[in-house]
């Protein structure tokens, strides 16, 4: 689906209550919030209605029930009335019109239906393109298979980003153990593919007074090691690098739209990027490994894999400079046990950095619940062990918690955790979840 700005007739067009001359009864009774009514059909296009949303969350759910309508229809073009809240029933129609086709038969593909929303100025619309465009390349990384998208794979998709005025930098394996960094090296030891750091930076108009570094978390399939995941647990790993997919999606929508970010603002990604395999190479129950900041860890489970690398891309993005870091990462189990799938937990060690990242995720209808650092759990990561930390106590109470306290003894700067596990994929379905946090979270500077 894509957004334009006018169209020459609609297949399908929606109308809200009270907006025209009138609606006999019979076609409002019993019609609820968020709900979209087919009530006529004819040659010259179907008509739907639907209340006049109050809210931005019910302006979402019109938007996601009109995208489904339209593909029930096979309308080719859709055209909304005006409402107050346009821009939010318009992503949200964006997001619920996509589909990945790209590994089906059938030979050619069918032409992007088109959606007209009235009421949308120029800058509404250009935000809601960028972001759209964002969130697709974000879901097209994340519902890729494994075998079609590796380590080097998505390196190669994240150079696409230079034509869109991204500095775009990987580091290889040799690079990689060059720089220290033990623990992505040691996660990445079982694939043949090989570890890859992609860098990339959007420099600042101006002098850079502020350096806010993306982190994604890219484990481009998960297997477990050979802490190996049972068959069920496995299948839909190809998902695990959804916090990668999130921090390239937010770069692509932030390089349409970087004539907005403020003045002295650098943006950088670090995506690490590994698959986690088992092999002759590959790391063991009870090695240990030295991070980018000099730390060691012995892994007790292989499994725990995620934040292993990301340790080590938070310590060089503070090493070269960040001012402020928020990771994403599909990174705990628990996580989902404790706020489902449409949450996010936040966790976060500055207070201001927690309310920027909780507006800007209000803002692109993302929802986020900030858990504690409560430090006295780190404690099981420093008993029985020869190393500095262990990353894993094999305790499932309190993993999410202990996994980002794991992470906070990589960062000297402000920083942010987003564990996103379930988020960025919904029955086998990429979501592109994060981007839109993001992107409203760099453009509205600082507090």
């Amino acid at each position: 689906m894509q957004l334009v700005d006018s169209l020459e007739r609609a297949d399908l067009s929606l109308t809200f209550a009270g907006t025209s001359a009138g609606h006999p009864e019979r076609l409002t009774r019993g019609l609820e919030a968020g709900e979209v009514r087919l009530i006529s059909r004819g040659e010259d296009g179907d008509t739907a209605l639907a209340l006049t949303p109050d809210t931005a969350q019910d302006a979402r759910e019109l938007g996601a029930a009109l995208a489904k309508l339209a593909r029930e229809l096979k309308a080719e073009t859709v055209k909304v009335a005006a409402t107050n809240h346009a821009a939010a029933l318009a992503s949200a129609a964006l997001a619920a019109g996509w589909q990945d086709r790209r590994y089906k038969g059938g030979g050619e593909q069918p032409a992007a239906l088109q959606l007209q929303v009235d009421g949308l100025d120029a800058a509404a619309a250009a935000h809601l393109r960028g972001v759209a465009a964002g969130v697709t390349f974000a879901r097209e990384l994340v519902s890729a298979p494994a075998n079609h998208l590796n380590p080097a794979t998505m390196a190669r998709e994240a150079q696409t980003l230079s034509s869109h005025g991204v500095e775009v930098e990987v580091w290889d394996g040799p690079t990689i153990e060059a720089r220290g960094m033990g623990l992505l090296a040691a996660v990445a030891a079982g694939s043949a593919a090989g570890p890859r750091l992609i860098r990339l930076t959007l420099p600042a108009q101006g002098a850079a007074t502020r350096i806010i570094a993306l982190v994604g978390k890219g484990i481009t399939f998960d297997t477990g090691g050979y802490s190996l995941k049972t068959g069920a647990g496995m299948y839909g790993m190809k998902n695990d690098m959804g916090g990668a997919g999130a921090v390239l999606g937010a770069m692509r929508a932030l390089a349409e739209l970087r004539g907005r970010i403020p003045k002295g603002t650098e943006v950088r990604a670090y995506v690490a990027a590994a698959e986690n395999m088992v092999g002759p190479h590959a790391m063991r129950p009870g090695d240990v490994y030295r991070a980018a900041n000099g730390k060691t860890v012995e892994v007790t489970n292989t499994d725990a894999e995620g934040r292993l690398v990301l340790a080590d891309a938070l310590a060089v993005a503070c090493d070269e400079g960040a001012t402020e870091l928020v990771d994403l990462a599909t990174l705990t189990g628990v996580k989902v046990a404790a706020l489902g799938n449409d949450i996010a937990a936040l966790f976060c060690s500055d207070a201001t950095l927690a309310a920027q990242l909780k507006a800007g995720a209000e803002a692109a209808g993302e929802l986020v619940w900030e858990l504690p650092l409560h430090g006295a759990y780190l404690k099981s990561y420093r008993k029985n062990t020869i190393a500095d930390l262990k990353n894993s106590d094999m305790v499932p109470a309190g993993g999410s918690i202990k996994a980002a306290l794991f992470l906070q003894q990589f960062v000297t700067r402000p920083w942010a955790h987003l564990d996103i596990a379930g988020n960025a994929a919904k029955e086998d379905v990429a979501t592109g979840w994060g981007v839109g946090t993001l992107v409203e979270y760099v453009l509205a500077g600082e507090a």
